[in-house]
């Protein structure tokens, strides 16, 4: 994969509100942990849904984590990446609406106003899809 050119920061705030799946890395019982999660923004402040995911508080309050959304069109094999990183807050959130992704934890939310966010377009080198095909991925 070949990173482009560098993505603004407003862009890459746009870029965030054209989806709603991400990744978030953390640190849980002093191991790393990247867990695919729901989001949404408020504002300045990326919004992560811990859905089914039973996270620590002490893992999710007061520390640096890193956020990773991106959207790859697998025809054209070419999208956008954007990372945040910063400090969070744990939030406790009655969501309001039944939900079967885990409940009670559905309502944990991480708060994260990023210090850093940032982003690239992406292109998919042309060897990796044939590799994958041979591969019987």
């Amino acid at each position: 994969m070949e990173a482009r050119e560098a993505i603004p920061r407003d862009e890459c705030w746009q870029l965030l509100a054209t989806t709603t799946l991400g990744r978030v890395a953390l640190s849980m019982n002093a191991l790393p942990s990247i867990l695919p999660v729901q989001y949404y923004l408020d504002d300045d402040t990326i919004a992560i849904c811990l859905g089914s995911f039973r996270v620590p508080e002490r893992s999710g309050h007061g520390v640096v984590i890193a956020f990773l959304a991106d959207d790859i069109d697998p025809v054209l094999r070419r999208g956008w990446s954007v990372q945040a990183v910063g400090r969070v807050t744990f939030d406790y959130q009655d969501i309001g609406v039944p939900t079967d992704c885990g409940e009670p934890t559905a309502g944990q939310i991480l708060s994260l106003e990023p210090n850093v966010l940032s982003g690239h377009w992406l292109h998919l080198c042309p060897w990796r899809a044939s590799f994958g095909a041979t591969n019987g991925r």
